[in-house]
């Protein structure tokens, strides 16, 4: 687990805003003007800025697989925080592996409730210096018989105080991390030109489409097209995918067409001839 140090150069600096007044004034007729001038009081103003990004291991999986979490808290502010929380919404979809959050959590501490983050060596529980990050993370398991999309999002809670001392208490935007349950299928159809014959040695011409219909690439598909007696390839019929080259490759004895990725469509044409 990695966390960010402090960078001095990077670190965002309070507003600070005062006036002059400037004049001049005569105190006898004759006399050069003396110039006057008159400083305001500064207002700072504090920028408080925290941002969480929450990350996964992976794009994709399966059920009954892992998802690791990681959620960082990047305090880009001109004040520390203190009583940081991370508050992470787990998908309905998973369960959290038992003992698998770290840092370890507070007494009555859940990832629902918020768990206390600190950044590297500091002393104080939950303390984020300016400048500075902290980092949950964790996992859960998909469950068995899951499909579509597993959503999560986390928040942090923060705790800082203005120039003046007194304390606020704010939340973070939140952040979501998408993870699809792989889900491979094939779908293949077969259309025909006509529904009966009536001469021997009459063509027909078929149509193969294929589809996947997953959200996962299919590799290294082979379509397998197996004739009845009486029914013969005509050879140097089939078009692949909408080419116009003619080949003699045979479905009967397979048709290598590579890989599919999701939505994507192949297709397969060819004719045959009948003997009656």
């Amino acid at each position: 687990m990695s966390e960010k140090q402090a960078d001095p150069n990077t670190n965002p600096s309070p507003f600070k805003v005062g006036a002059t007044a400037t004049g001049s004034v005569t105190a006898k007729e004759g006399e050069n003007p003396q110039s006057i001038r008159a400083i305001s009081n500064v207002i700072i103003t504090d920028v408080v800025k925290a941002i969480v990004k929450e990350s996964a291991d992976k794009e994709f999986d399966n059920d009954g697989e892992r998802i690791k979490y990681t959620v960082t808290l990047q305090n880009d502010s001109s004040v520390d925080l203190y009583d940081v929380k991370i508050i992470s919404e787990l998908c309905s979809k998973t369960t959290l592996v038992k003992d698998s959050i770290i840092p370890i959590p507070q007494l009555d501490e859940t990832l629902g409730t918020g768990i206390s983050v600190t950044s590297p060596n500091e002393t104080s529980v939950g303390s984020v210096p300016k400048g500075m990050s902290a980092v949950l993370q964790y996992e859960v398991i998909v469950n068995e018989g899951e499909t579509g999309d597993i959503m999560n999002e986390s928040i942090a809670e923060i705790k800082f105080k203005d120039q003046t001392g007194s304390e606020y208490t704010g939340k973070t935007e939140p952040s979501m991390v998408v993870t699809n349950i792989a889900k491979a299928d094939l779908q293949i159809t077969e259309t025909a030109d006509k529904a009966f014959v009536t001469e021997n040695n009459e063509e027909i011409v078929f149509e193969l489409t294929i589809k996947n219909t997953g959200n996962v690439t299919v590799n290294d598909i082979v379509v397998v097209n197996p004739f009845p007696d009486g029914m013969n390839y005509k050879p140097n019929s089939t078009l692949k995918n909408d080419t116009k080259t003619l080949s003699d490759e045979n479905p009967a004895n397979s048709i290598n067409i590579g890989n599919l990725d999701p939505e994507q469509i192949y297709k397969i044409q060819f004719s045959v001839t009948v003997n009656l």
